[in-house]
């Protein structure tokens, strides 16, 4: 474990091999599956991810927020208590933690999935030399998976002026020193998402990924994810023991730490970006 730590400080990712047994791996993605089907009868209904949205044609690469009770799974809140898994973000963070998001994964049918280069939360300028992390974020992944490309250690040091032009310009093009994680089934990823990195893979290859963030009960920075659903009367009590206290940490700290309205509308405009945003190569590849 203390070397998969030290790659993710050095390196702003680390693949552990083979977290999950056949059996998880293959109860995770049938409910991977129900929600995909969901999702592609009726896209409008989730805050779905495209490659395509077109007015009478639609093409999806997964959807956020998987604990919503529109698209909730009880075999999602296993996660949580998977040794394997949360023994590494306990590792990085703490005992204490508190919820950040879960989405899944999975791949198109028709456009290529090309997502641009980027740090998440549009935090283009952060990083920290030593390497410090303010969340995990990581791929359990149900099938092969290489989807993943990285600049290793860009989350500890300014972009470079390469760097920072294929961000502005929303760009795919290949980056120096980047690398591509080839994942197989049953290993997990691990992530700082401010590390510069970006998204790839082909229509039609099988794709079911449970991607997750999470970050330390009392982190200063971040938060401000208490989704609505979370406090709708009564559903803290339908969840897990350990999925109810990571949800209950982060409407604790919300609440306690009310945003500026600044903040509010950069992440509103956020927010509104990534609803609107095909993953795909500019000029279009629908087909």
């Amino acid at each position: 474990m203390n070397q998969h730590v030290r790659a993710f400080t050095d390196q702003g990712f680390a693949l552990v091999p083979q977290v999950l047994d056949k059996p998880t791996r293959e109860r995770w993605w049938a409910a991977v599956d129900r929600i995909a089907a969901r999702v592609r009868s009726a896209p409008g209904a989730y805050d779905s991810r495209y490659t395509l949205r077109a007015e009478h044609d639609t093409d999806t690469w997964g959807v956020s927020h998987i604990f919503d009770p529109g698209l909730y799974d009880p075999a999602f809140a296993e996660i949580f208590d998977h040794p394997g898994v949360m023994g590494f973000v306990r590792a990085v963070l703490g005992e204490q933690l508190r919820f950040w998001t879960a989405h899944a994964l999975w791949e198109p049918t028709s456009v290529d999935y090309e997502l641009n280069w980027h740090k998440d939360n549009m935090e283009t300028d952060r990083y920290a030399p030593d390497g410090r992390s303010t969340h995990v974020q990581f791929n359990v992944c149900l099938t092969a998976d290489d989807c993943f490309r990285v600049v290793p250690g860009s989350h500890r040091r300014p972009l470079t002026d390469v760097e920072r032009a294929q961000v502005e310009a929303h760009g795919t093009d290949p980056l120096p020193g980047e690398v591509t994680v080839r994942c197989r089934p049953g290993d997990v990823l691990f992530m700082n998402h401010h590390a510069l990195h970006r998204g790839s893979g082909a229509a039609g290859v099988v794709r079911r990924t449970l991607h997750v963030n999470l970050q330390a009960a009392d982190e200063p920075t971040g938060g401000h994810t208490s989704w609505r659903f979370m406090r709708q009367e009564g559903y803290l009590e339908r969840m897990t023991p350990v999925v109810r206290e990571l949800m209950e940490n982060t409407i604790a700290w919300d609440d306690a730490h009310p945003l500026p309205v600044s903040e509010v509308v950069r992440r509103r405009r956020a927010s509104r970006d990534i609803k609107k945003h095909e993953a795909r190569v500019a000029g279009g590849t629908d087909r």
